[in-house]
């Protein structure tokens, strides 16, 4: 039996490849003055990243409260039309409720409604001209009025202080025009403009909806349309 004998050439090998290896840990090591910059930078981004994460905790708590405060304040304004209005002060939260105008026209004739009292506020003939090429306005610049007094929930309320919704269609050849005075979503006062076409006239009708027990049908209503006509030379 061949008897191994023990290779004194690879035990040096080892302890050469061992100590190389010890030598390179030593080398890599770190110094004191590294050691203390990572610590330093490692608590640096530690106390950046806890700054981010307050920062952003105290915008949420600054746009939760901003919102907090926009719905108390919205609220509150709410509450303060409906003292003044009752239930009609429904017209008063809708996206409409602005000094905004919507043009119903056909061929010979262009309107102006408002949403402010549903009524028209500028009325132009357009196939006609004054003598210097002016326009001929029937209506403009609150020459015309139309107003609706009734009494609501113990209210005296006048349309022409309120806002309507506009919604504008057609029915055949016709333009249609129905403005809403609104105390519910199926609750409302309506005037309805009709516009044929190549005709100067115009059908115009009022109706309600869902309004019993809001309006005192006791008392009088009074409809009053003022109109300060041109003159055109």
């Amino acid at each position: 039996m061949e008897q191994k004998k023990f290779d004194f050439n690879s035990l040096i090998g080892f302890l050469l490849i061992g100590g190389i290896l010890i030598w390179m840990l030593y080398l890599n090591k770190p110094t004191e003055e590294e050691l203390q910059a990572e610590k330093a930078k490692t608590e640096a981004a530690a106390k950046q990243e806890a700054e981010a994460a307050k920062t952003a905790e105290e915008v949420t708590l600054a746009q939760a409260t901003s919102d907090s405060m926009t719905v108390k304040g919205d609220s509150l304004a709410f509450e303060q039309l409906k003292n003044k209005l009752g239930s009609f002060a429904y017209s008063g939260t809708l996206p409409s409720a602005t000094e905004g105008t919507t043009v119903l026209e056909n061929d010979v004739l262009y309107l102006e409604v408002s949403n402010k009292g549903g009524y028209i506020n500028e009325a132009l003939l357009k196939n006609f001209t004054k003598y210097d090429s002016v326009p001929i306005y029937l209506i403009k610049d609150g020459t015309a009025s139309l107003n609706l007094q009734f009494t609501s929930e113990n209210r005296t309320l006048n349309s022409q202080d309120l806002y309507f919704e506009p919604t504008l269609s057609k029915n055949g050849e016709d333009q249609v025009l129905s403005m809403k005075l609104k105390t519910s979503e199926n609750g409302f006062i309506e005037y309805r403009y009709t516009l044929h076409p190549g005709e100067y006239m115009m059908d115009f009708s009022i109706n309600s909806q869902g309004l019993d027990g809001i309006i005192n049908t006791s008392q009088p209503m009074y409809l009053d349309w003022q109109l300060k006509g041109y003159r055109h030379a």
